[in-house]
């Protein structure tokens, strides 16, 4: 793992649920967990977190993981994380050593045991992609409305929930990228992504809203993660 970069966003500002990244959960922010498994797998010396809150800035101190301060620039609503990848990888002095970046979201904090790792190894076993994705089976029939508020669904209506064979989406638990040419956005939105699916079943979450910390206060509680 010492050629692997683990990059942990955590910009303070969150509309749905404010504060989130810092959201105490079994008694530790939410992002400790995510952490916590990054150093299972990697050197405090490999984990940087990317913030502009001072909170998480001493949380990662007291974790002993490395921390880099984010321009309001970069922090807002609108921001793009892959800026915030760039910005680090100027600040990182021996960044040459890193083959792959791994980024984790602390809003999905539950992994299985050594996705990084086996991601890694999936790329190398497969030379013609360049990023890889963690991806969860959905069966959730969705939609949209349009301005007239008329239900538009994007699926077809003959199809049951539980005959939907291939549809998926980011877990958010892992998003890997070889490190060769990522500052280079031409370069890199064309490259080709990996959909990854572990055989190892573990039930996600995504924290995106109230009920998504209950069933992580419950998971925490109950599950063997990480």
């Amino acid at each position: 793992m010492n050629e692997t970069l683990i990059f942990i966003p955590a910009r303070s500002g969150s509309k749905r649920i404010k504060n989130k990244n810092i959201r105490k959960i079994n008694g530790k922010p939410l992002i400790y967990w995510t952490i916590k498994y990054a150093k299972k797998y990697a050197k405090n010396e490999d984990i940087f977190v990317s913030s502009d809150s001072r909170i998480i800035n001493q949380l990662s101190v007291n974790e002993k993981v490395k921390f880099l301060k984010r321009p309001k620039s970069l922090s807002g609503d609108n921001a793009n994380v892959y800026f915030a990848v760039v910005h680090a990888l100027k600040k990182i002095d021996n960044k040459k050593k890193y083959k792959y970046i791994a980024l984790l979201q602390p809003t999905s904090p539950l992994r299985p045991k050594e996705m990084i790792s086996n991601g890694i190894k999936v790329l190398k076993k497969n030379k013609n992609f360049q990023n890889l994705i963690h991806l969860e089976r959905t069966y959730n029939k969705i939609g949209f409305l349009s301005k007239k508020n008329e239900w538009q669904p994007l699926y077809d209506y003959t199809v049951r929930g539980q005959d939907i064979a291939n549809q998926f989406r980011p877990s958010g638990c892992l998003f890997l990228y070889l490190r060769k040419d990522f500052e280079n956005l031409k370069k890199l939105i064309k490259r080709k992504n990996y959909g990854f699916i572990q055989k190892e079943k573990i039930e996600t979450v995504n924290i995106d809203n109230e009920e998504d910390f209950v069933k992580l206060k419950y998971l925490l509680k109950n599950k063997d993660v990480g």
